[in-house]
């Protein structure tokens, strides 16, 4: 390979960063064209790093690295857009961290999904410009389908039959609705409300333009986004901290605005 080969540019948004020795970073970032790509950034630790403060999660950076071995170095880095809003808000930053916490978690390295990218940097600007709480549960099942993970919301995941209205739950364990006439052995079984079969349909095959008008109560936006986080629990396989973090940070802003 020669040097030109190894070197390459790309924009990305970054996912998480991890200590490296007492001065560099292991960065996992998400590309456009490459998919999940993990980078050595050098120094970025030091106080005086030029490099450091364009190379925190949630930024969108622009990259020149250099192909390595098991870890790309990267060479030089730009922030394009550091989502100031989000990170000076810690409601709307716990949110922005499970977002990347997800995709981190369901792709894996070098494996091109600019849907996924393009669903992350779109979900990363509405964040930034309203306070929509379909936001997260939408999010969730467009990065299901995006990962290959959609539910099904139709048809029985165990028998196959059409679901019949009132007569239903959720399998998170077989990916989607199950009949009332199914029970599976050794497998979770969820209720779920004919509101939030609904809902989810709807966000399936919407855009954001329409899910953001929706007015869904608070009940029904708590019960889709637990029951899409045990989809996404059974397609990753472990818990992630973020989303206890979210929850504490909504349950301490709900307290606050009580005046406890």
């Amino acid at each position: 390979m020669s040097n030109t080969e190894k070197i390459y540019k790309t924009q990305g948004i970054i996912l998480r960063h991890y200590p490296l020795g007492e001065t560099d970073y292991i960065l996992s970032l998400f590309t456009p064209n490459r998919g999940k790509v993990r980078a050595i950034v050098k120094g970025a630790r030091k106080l005086k790093s030029r490099i450091g403060g364009h190379v925190e999660p949630v930024m969108l950076t622009s990259f020149l690295l250099t192909k390595g071995h098991n870890l790309d170095l990267i060479n030089q880095a730009e922030c394009v857009d550091s989502f100031r809003i989000i990170r000076e808000d810690l409601t709307k930053l716990s949110k922005a961290l499970y977002i990347l916490d997800l995709v981190d978690a369901i792709t894996n390295e070098s494996q091109s999904n600019n849907d996924v990218y393009l669903l992350l940097l779109d979900t990363l600007k509405n964040l930034t410009n309203d306070k929509n709480d379909n936001l997260i549960p939408y999010f969730q099942i467009k990065l299901l389908g995006s990962s290959g993970f959609m539910p099904e919301l139709y048809q029985c995941v165990n028998c196959g039959k059409e679901i019949v209205m009132n007569a239903h739950r959720f399998c998170p364990d077989r990916g989607g609705v199950i009949c009332d006439s199914c029970n599976p052995f050794n497998v979770r079984i969820l209720s779920l409300s004919l509101t939030s079969l609904k809902v989810l349909r709807f966000f399936q095959r919407s855009d954001y333009s329409h899910v953001s008008i929706l007015n869904i109560d608070g009940d029904t936006n708590k019960e889709l986004q637990d029951l899409l986080y045990a989809l996404l629990f059974s397609a990753i396989g472990k818990e992630l901290k973020s989303y206890r973090f979210i929850n504490d940070v909504a349950e301490e802003t709900v307290d606050s605005l009580k005046g406890v």
